[in-house]
């Protein structure tokens, strides 16, 4: 008897080492099911929060298309504008009228010797080929295209802001914002 006791005894001993050894190994196997949930979750919220940033770009993209698209269009008109306005300062086929009809008398542009000697450094206009036929003087009206001053003089000389020259038998005609008339004539040197 006392040995039937001893080997229950002992047979209860060893089912009881392996139920107190599975005890940790149950709380290790929670933790990691606790840590591979927290890693789910943490997963889900990231890749709702990178779904919710691509929508909103995708969203800030079609807005800026839409306004590159005005954008175009508002050169396109600028341009437009600005052909016809070319158009209009080109000279048409009739006669220009005497400088008296068109414009009241006017003053000629006044330059100082720096500014003439400035605009001179930057135009320089091409030596006279043969005998020159007509010379121009101020007020004279100005058929032909005319270009606008470098930048670089229009930053020195404000006077010339928006003014035109063009250049005739070696001279420089200037021409003041929104005339037709010659507002200065520097001859050669």
């Amino acid at each position: 008897m006392q040995r039937a006791r001893r080997i229950w005894r002992g047979h209860l001993q060893r089912e009881q080492l392996p139920e107190l050894t599975a005890r940790p190994i149950a709380n290790i196997e929670r933790w990691l099911l606790a840590l591979m949930s927290v890693v789910v979750i943490v997963i889900c919220v990231s890749a709702t929060i990178v779904f919710m940033q691509v929508k909103s770009l995708k969203a800030d993209i079609a807005i800026l298309q839409r306004d590159i698209i005005a954008l175009k269009l508002r050169v396109a008109r600028l341009d437009q504008i600005a052909s016809a306005n070319e158009a209009r300062d080109k000279p048409s086929s009739e006669t220009p009228k005497p400088a008296a009809e068109t414009h009241p008398e006017r003053a000629s542009l006044n330059l100082s010797r720096e500014e003439i000697q400035l605009i001179r450094d930057y135009i320089k206009p091409a030596p006279i080929a043969g005998s020159a036929t007509e010379s121009i003087k101020v007020g004279d009206p100005i058929t032909g295209p005319t270009i606008p001053f470098p930048s670089p003089v229009t930053e020195k000389v404000r006077k010339l802001i928006g003014a035109r020259f063009a250049i005739r038998n070696g001279t420089i005609i200037i021409v003041s914002k929104e005339s037709r008339q010659a507002d200065a004539v520097l001859g050669p040197n």
